[in-house]
């Protein structure tokens, strides 16, 4: 689920955003690359504070940071027709 909603959802809301202030092309691509973005690093301390599970937390972290080495030139390639070397 974490990792649906930080490479499908975020994204998504990004761009229909982007399109919705009628922004121009480089804001656009700036936005979906920013709700591509994994940003849950600082979750774990946020986790802890809260007497949440820390190890869940860390585990979703580790997977969406990983995943962003492969989904962010994806979502960009699908969004923005040009791939963004990370």
């Amino acid at each position: 689920l974490n990792f649906a909603c930080c490479y499908g959802i975020m994204p998504l809301v990004a761009y229909l955003l982007a399109k919705l202030m009628n922004a121009e092309p480089a804001i656009l691509a700036g936005l979906v690359l920013i709700g591509s973005i994994s940003g849950g690093q600082s979750s774990n301390l946020f986790t802890l504070i809260a007497g949440g599970d820390v190890a869940m937390s860390v585990l979703m972290t580790t997977s969406t940071t990983l995943g962003c080495i492969f989904i962010t030139p994806l979502i960009a390639k699908i969004a923005l027709g040009t791939l963004v070397p990370v």
